[in-house]
């Protein structure tokens, strides 16, 4: 069961090779028509551990 990729997707951070990676597994998955690893791809980015600006404890790089 294919399951559809949200509307919103979270965007790689700039200048973070790890989130570049991820961002090229997540468009990987996209043209391979694994909606499910699209939606893995996205959780990993949204949970990627490096401070965001923005982010709910008031950390900016």
């Amino acid at each position: 069961m294919n399951v559809p990729p949200p509307e919103v997707e979270p965007r790689p951070a700039a200048d973070c090779d790890v989130c570049a990676a991820l961002y090229r597994q997540r468009e990987d998955a996209r043209r391979a028509g694994d909606h499910r690893m699209v939606r893995d791809w996205n959780d990993e980015l949204l949970n990627h551990p490096h401070r965001r600006s923005g982010d709910w404890r008031g950390w900016t790089p």
